[in-house]
């Protein structure tokens, strides 16, 4: 693969995989949501999306499969967004784009618009000039201000109630940022983009193995969903430490493991299972061929407004930076965050008794926007 076709590779990929680190927390029984009794306060006129300008994108005639990966991602864009009305805050750099990954625990093969919550949800930061990537996941019961909405409810539930747009305005709003583009993706598709890439050799201990074991018989012998075909018969997972081959379901269930240890591992096993995806496809585990059908299985699991040219434009401006050397060189890309930091939240009980987690000051809250912007850009940039 050519210098251009590694680096689209690689762009269209993480794309499409940083989502791998979005997972919603694990529950033993169903999910329960608490309405806060919301009041609308906002105007109810439809968001009318501007009208843009088509901007050709250059590609060499004979370079037909980076043709076919374009016109694959333009396939399902997400038009409705209208960047009027995301609270962007305008004093920052152009050289850091910011996307926002959501991943939702949606056991079906379709994005069901409006009625899944964004339970997870991670800032991803890619500076064109430095080439780097920057994490920040913000937990999913953050208790925040929805724009449009008179009480505060749980940061994942502005997906719920107005898509990407509404998802993408509560971050801005938040944080001080100027997020435009968003991915979304459930976890049938997490496990049906592992199983096209062949599936996933993971060094795990026998704790991990046997609870992989354990959380998929009791999920699916319930009717949970897998991303097999019918008939496949799954063998268990040797319960000894080491190196073992994991298909999708297995992988995701080894990335939102938390009950044989705590949180902070299971970070740890998504950012361990991102860099071992990601290495399989840099390390030449995907020819032009085989990226373009896992495109074509990712499609139907991800939404997005990221259009071709978007990924394009991130391509090339990655394609001046040096991260080609740090490929090479093995140096990490990823960078860790999170949001709230240590020491600057509370549990708390609203009115209608649900327990969030919330800023314990506007001040400790304001440090937190600070922070993120000394994570993303080494300083503090104000939107006013």
């Amino acid at each position: 693969m050519n210098v251009m076709k590694r680096l689209m590779a690689f762009m269209l990929m993480v794309c499409m995989l940083l989502p791998m680190a979005v997972w919603a927390e694990e529950n033993e029984a169903e999910d329960t949501f608490a309405d806060f009794g919301e009041e609308i306060v906002i105007d109810t006129e439809d968001a009318q999306s501007a009208e843009e300008e088509e901007e050709e994108i250059y590609i060499p005639e004979e370079d037909e499969e980076l043709a076919a990966a374009v016109e694959i991602l333009d396939a399902e864009i997400d038009e409705s967004v209208d960047p009027t009305k995301l609270d962007l805050n305008e004093n920052l750099p152009d050289n850091v784009v910011n996307i926002l990954l959501v991943g939702i625990d949606g056991r079906s093969k379709e994005i069901e618009k409006g009625t899944q919550h964004g339970d997870v949800q991670i800032i991803v930061s890619i500076n064109k000039d430095e080439g780097t990537i920057k994490l920040t996941s913000v937990l999913r019961d953050l208790y925040v201000t929805i724009p449009g909405y008179k009480s505060k409810n749980r940061i994942n539930v502005a997906y719920q109630r107005g898509g990407g747009q509404l998802a993408m305005r509560t971050m801005n709003n938040l944080l001080e940022l100027n997020i435009q583009h968003y991915v979304v993706i459930n976890f049938y598709g997490l496990a049906s983009i592992i199983d096209s890439l062949g599936g996933i050799d993971i060094e795990l201990t026998k704790a991990e193995a046997g609870a992989i074991n354990t959380y998929i018989k009791k999920n699916l012998k319930k009717g949970g969903y897998d991303s097999q075909e019918k008939g496949y018969e799954r063998q268990d997972l040797k319960k000894v430490n080491g190196v073992q081959h994991l298909d999708g379901i297995q992988a995701v269930m080894y990335a939102r493991l938390r009950s044989i240890d705590n949180d902070f591992k299971r970070s740890e096993r998504q950012r361990h299972l991102l860099e071992l995806l990601l290495g399989k496809v840099l390390e030449g585990g995907l020819d032009m061929n085989k990226l373009l059908g896992l495109l074509e299985t990712c499609l139907p699991y991800a939404e997005t407004n990221m259009s071709a040219m978007d990924m394009v434009s991130l391509a090339m401006g990655v394609l001046r930076s040096d991260i080609l050397k740090k490929l090479e060189s093995g140096e990490p890309l990823l960078q860790q965050n999170r949001i709230p930091m240590d020491e600057t939240w509370k549990y708390y009980t609203t009115d209608g008794g649900a327990s969030v987690v919330s800023f314990r000051t506007t001040k400790r809250q304001q440090e937190n926007v600070e922070a993120i912007h000394q994570f993303i850009y080494g300083e503090y940039i104000p939107a006013k």
